[in-house]
């Protein structure tokens, strides 16, 4: 059972709610492709798995181009005259190749569904395939998410302002470009429990309210 996160100290602490719902998704999507039945349709399987790899693909585009790579970046150069911190972000560099195993990954399970199954219902051989790369997908996303834990968001945390780290949530959490740039914090809610939706409908306000006006 998941830990409920009972307060955000900090504004880049959301991210542990992101993660939330990514873990979410991949819970579901895995379950799916276990109990998948010979004959059995593949349409709620590809609505799960397609909602898992929107996220994923969401969560990689924001945090490679936009305001948290910009920050990591500025905090590597500030660190970059110091032994000890040089080692930690040559740690860190290993996130790079997490970001290309986890896309590597949701271009896996689509081969898949596209190419070794392609119609609408599955036999027990493209079931194991299907299932094997949805748990490889699991996992590649596991060790993206750990690495964060361990080592991105606590040198934001550090060496991020309270304004910097909201500006970072915020290109997180609003996509801007959508019709709707609520979704992702309507996908998020999904998997978090009351008290964590408070906190991160509290976080909304704060990140509106930080937001110049047009």
């Amino acid at each position: 059972m998941t830990v409920e996160i009972t307060t955000l100290e900090q504004p880049i602490d959301a991210m542990y709610l992101i993660h939330k719902a990514l873990r979410g998704e991949a819970d579901r999507t895995v379950e799916l492709a276990r109990s998948l039945e010979d004959g059995n349709s593949l349409q709620p399987f590809k609505l799960a798995f397609t909602a898992w790899a929107t996220a994923i693909m969401y969560h990689a585009e924001k945090e490679v181009g936009t305001e948290m790579a910009k920050s990591v970046d500025d905090t590597r150069k500030a660190a970059a005259d110091d032994p000890v911190e040089r080692v930690k972000w040559a740690l860190l560099a290993q996130e790079d190749e997490e970001y290309a195993a986890l896309l590597e990954g949701v271009m896996d399970v689509m081969t898949v569904l596209e190419e070794d199954i392609g119609a609408t219902s599955v036999i027990l051989r493209t079931q194991q395939h299907l299932y094997g790369q949805a748990i490889a997908l699991r996992v590649a996303q596991e060790d993206h998410l750990e690495t964060e834990e361990a080592m991105v968001i606590p040198l934001l945390r550090e060496n991020l302002s309270p304004a910097c780290q909201l500006e970072v949530v915020g290109a997180l959490l609003v996509d801007k470009d959508a019709d709707d740039p609520h979704w992702v914090i309507e996908w998020i809610s999904q998997d978090l429990t009351p008290k964590e939706n408070e906190l991160l409908l509290e976080l909304e306000s704060h990140i509106k309210q930080a937001q110049p006006v047009a």
